[in-house]
């Protein structure tokens, strides 16, 4: 027995064949490009933890009742209390000499003077062997521009005409115990400061 088809019905059989064929390959990409995208392994980050890891603290604010009263109260201003002077320097100060006579008396038992004229070349060189003696003998020393009224003022009251150069020695508590006019070299002042240290 044969089975024949009409040619209606082959045609209709392989567009329906031909149509599952389409749709099943269709099916079969989209599956392996789902399949694909789902194989790719997600990364998910966490917040590292365990004992190794450092864990932030926030201390709690603490309400206190003396920052409270602070608060309240109004601030009073503090009056600065004047700095307290040695008693050398006011001593210093009471035997008339100047401020910075007696400031370096207050550190020093021995100070050397240095009288000099700013524009006056010999007058610098004398300056820089008053330094270097008062240095070499381990006592103060001050320089005074004779041309300054601020500087020398008060000296000039005391001893009249001020020599420059010129050179004084004081030790405490305001005593002046040697007087040089005109150039001395560093030698010859620290000689001088340390006969003045040692009352000779």
């Amino acid at each position: 027995m044969t089975f024949t088809l009409s040619p209606p019905i082959r045609y209709a059989a392989l567009l329906g064949l031909l149509a599952a064929l389409l749709i099943g390959g269709g099916m079969t990409v989209l599956g392996h490009g789902e399949s694909s995208v789902a194989t790719t392994p997600h990364v998910i980050k966490h917040h590292p933890f365990g004992p190794g890891v450092k864990k932030a603290t926030v201390a709690p604010k603490k309400h206190s009742t003396n920052a409270a009263k602070a608060k309240a109260r109004p601030s009073v201003p503090v009056a600065p209390k004047a700095p307290v002077q040695p008693s050398f320097v006011t001593a210093a100060l009471a035997a008339g000499l100047p401020n910075a006579i007696a400031i370096a008396l207050g550190r020093h038992q021995t100070v050397v003077v240095s009288l000099y004229n700013p524009y006056s070349e010999v007058d610098g060189i004398a300056f820089a062997e008053a330094r270097a003696g008062a240095k070499n003998a381990g006592v103060g020393f001050v320089p005074l521009n004779v041309l300054s009224e601020a500087q020398v003022g008060k000296l000039t009251q005391m001893l009249g005409l001020l020599p420059d150069p010129g050179l004084l020695v004081y030790i405490r508590p305001g005593t002046l115990v040697a007087r040089i006019s005109g150039f001395a070299d560093k030698e010859t002042v620290a000689q001088a400061a340390q006969n003045a240290a040692r009352g000779t």
